[in-house]
């Protein structure tokens, strides 16, 4: 539940709790892998966040910018069901397999150094459902220091998801379905909230004490479906900090997230142009 406190900037009360202790790298490399964890403790920024009006000029990314790579194209399944289903049936035959399931062509493979957890994932089943309201509003900035940072579920009427991991690092992935036109109008709201508003708000940790600034980027990915957007968190001082990478093709979205809990942002362009190509 959400409360908002009386006086001169507004309050958003998170249900997460506060990560404990984490080896954690002040920043994160979303374009690499990087070393398994760092010294010095990185709890994860959960609580009461309150926005602040965006700054005239937006901060200046403290990692390396994300650059897409485009991985081999030998090997990689082109999907032949047409984009229009909106049922999460459909969604969770798009998202990755083990590596002996997409041998059989039960789904899309991973790149080296990539595990899909699809006894894990989740689906919206069948039937389609009704759309979905958008993630991130003009005034709750909330979803962007959530436990895990998925902003492309507005407006979606049909969802599959499932856990990933790397060498380096855990996320997940999810596939989300729109009627026709909404998947555009999806990251497009979610573009201008992020950017606005949202681009420097103060959030309040859970037993902290104090308020925290936390700085938003998002910066498009060129080379990946329609249009992609890379969003980072960058709370300021010993935070865990997260990504989000969102690529529409069509009215379908793909939404990967992790965080720099392990001393590091994993690399999303491989696994993102596998995905991608099995969106149709």
């Amino acid at each position: 539940m959400l409360r908002r406190k009386s006086g001169g900037s507004r309050r958003f009360a998170v249900s997460s709790v506060l990560l404990t202790t984490l080896a954690v790298a002040a920043t994160g490399c979303s374009s690499g892998g990087g070393s398994r964890a760092s010294s010095g403790a990185s709890p994860s920024l959960r609580g009461t966040s309150s926005s602040s009006p965006a700054p005239t000029t937006p901060p200046a990314p403290t990692t390396t910018a994300f650059t897409a790579t485009p991985a081999p194209t030998a090997d990689v399944p082109t999907s032949s069901s047409p984009v229009s289903q909106l049922t999460g049936s459909y969604l969770k035959t798009l998202l990755p397999h083990t590596a002996n399931e997409s041998m059989l062509g039960l789904g899309p493979p991973l790149p080296s150094g990539w595990t899909a957890y699809p006894y894990k994932g989740e689906d919206s089943g069948p039937a389609t459902t009704a759309a979905a309201p958008s993630v991130v509003s003009a005034d709750n900035c909330d979803p962007l220091v959530a436990e895990k940072l998925d902003l492309a579920g507005g407006l979606s009427v049909a969802s599959a998801t499932e856990p990933l991991s790397s060498d380096t690092a855990g996320g997940g992935v999810a596939l989300y379905a729109y009627k026709p036109g909404d998947a555009a109008k999806s990251l497009a709201q979610v573009r201008q909230n992020v950017t606005g508003k949202c681009a420097s708000f103060m959030a309040k940790p859970e037993f902290v004490g104090r308020d925290v600034t936390v700085n938003v980027s998002a910066t498009p990915v060129p080379g990946l479906g329609d249009e992609a957007l890379l969003i980072k968190t960058a709370p300021q001082g010993p935070y865990i900090a997260q990504e989000n990478l969102l690529v529409r093709r069509g009215d379908l979205m793909l939404s990967l997230w992790s965080s720099n809990a392990t001393g590091s942002f994993p690399d999303f362009s491989q696994v993102a142009y596998y995905l991608v190509h099995g969106m149709g």
